[in-house]
Protein backbone atom coordinates (compact mmCIF):
# COMPACT_ATOMS: atom_id res chain seq x y z
CA UNK A 1 0.00 0.00 0.00
CA UNK A 2 1.26 3.46 -0.89
CA UNK A 3 1.05 5.76 2.15
CA UNK A 4 0.45 8.81 -0.04
CA UNK A 5 -2.61 7.36 -1.85
CA UNK A 6 -5.76 6.01 -0.20
CA UNK A 7 -7.00 2.49 -0.94
CA UNK A 8 -10.37 1.71 -2.53
CA UNK A 9 -11.80 0.86 0.87
CA UNK A 10 -10.47 3.97 2.60
CA UNK A 11 -11.73 6.15 -0.24
CA UNK A 12 -15.19 4.53 -0.20
CA UNK A 13 -15.42 4.80 3.60
CA UNK A 14 -14.46 8.48 3.57
CA UNK A 15 -16.49 9.82 0.63
CA UNK A 16 -19.09 11.49 2.82
CA UNK A 17 -16.45 13.20 4.95
CA UNK A 18 -14.56 14.14 1.78
CA UNK A 19 -17.63 15.86 0.33
CA UNK A 20 -18.37 17.58 3.65
CA UNK A 21 -14.74 18.79 3.88
CA UNK A 22 -14.36 17.03 7.22
CA UNK A 23 -11.07 15.21 6.58
CA UNK A 24 -7.72 16.30 7.90
CA UNK A 25 -5.37 17.63 5.20
CA UNK A 26 -3.30 14.41 4.89
CA UNK A 27 -6.32 12.11 4.54
CA UNK A 28 -8.06 14.49 2.12
CA UNK A 29 -4.93 14.50 -0.06
CA UNK A 30 -4.74 10.68 0.02
CA UNK A 31 -8.41 10.36 -1.02
CA UNK A 32 -8.07 13.05 -3.70
CA UNK A 33 -5.03 11.27 -5.18
CA UNK A 34 -6.90 7.97 -5.27
CA UNK A 35 -9.90 9.62 -6.94
CA UNK A 36 -7.62 11.13 -9.57
CA UNK A 37 -6.53 7.63 -10.64
CA UNK A 38 -9.55 5.40 -10.04
CA UNK A 39 -12.50 5.51 -12.45
CA UNK A 40 -14.57 3.20 -10.23
CA UNK A 41 -14.24 5.47 -7.20
CA UNK A 42 -14.82 8.56 -9.38
CA UNK A 43 -18.11 7.02 -10.53
CA UNK A 44 -19.05 6.25 -6.93
CA UNK A 45 -18.30 9.85 -5.91
CA UNK A 46 -20.39 11.21 -8.79
CA UNK A 47 -23.30 8.92 -7.89
CA UNK A 48 -23.05 9.87 -4.22
CA UNK A 49 -22.94 13.58 -5.14
CA UNK A 50 -26.03 13.29 -7.37
CA UNK A 51 -27.91 11.43 -4.65
CA UNK A 52 -27.09 14.10 -2.07
CA UNK A 53 -28.17 16.86 -4.47
CA UNK A 54 -31.50 15.12 -5.07
CA UNK A 55 -32.05 14.60 -1.35
CA UNK A 56 -31.43 18.30 -0.70
CA UNK A 57 -34.18 19.26 -3.15
CA UNK A 58 -36.83 17.10 -1.47
CA UNK A 59 -37.79 19.74 1.05
CA UNK A 60 -37.82 22.56 -1.49
CA UNK A 61 -40.33 21.04 -3.89
CA UNK A 62 -43.98 21.86 -3.28
CA UNK A 63 -46.23 18.80 -3.13
CA UNK A 64 -48.52 18.38 -6.10
CA UNK A 65 -52.25 18.10 -5.49
CA UNK A 66 -53.53 14.95 -7.22
CA UNK A 67 -56.16 15.36 -9.91
CA UNK A 68 -59.73 14.65 -8.72
CA UNK A 69 -59.99 11.77 -11.20
CA UNK A 70 -56.91 10.16 -9.63
CA UNK A 71 -58.33 10.51 -6.14
CA UNK A 72 -61.64 9.01 -7.27
CA UNK A 73 -59.87 6.08 -8.97
CA UNK A 74 -57.84 5.31 -5.84
CA UNK A 75 -60.91 5.48 -3.58
CA UNK A 76 -62.84 3.17 -5.93
CA UNK A 77 -59.96 0.70 -6.03
CA UNK A 78 -59.86 0.62 -2.23
CA UNK A 79 -63.61 0.05 -2.08
CA UNK A 80 -63.36 -2.86 -4.52
CA UNK A 81 -60.63 -4.50 -2.47
CA UNK A 82 -62.49 -4.26 0.85
CA UNK A 83 -63.91 -7.60 2.03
Amino acid sequence: MKPWVASHRETRDRLSDYLDDELDARTRTRVRRHLARCKRCQAMLESFTRTLEQLRTLGSVEPVEPAPATVHAVVERIRLEEP
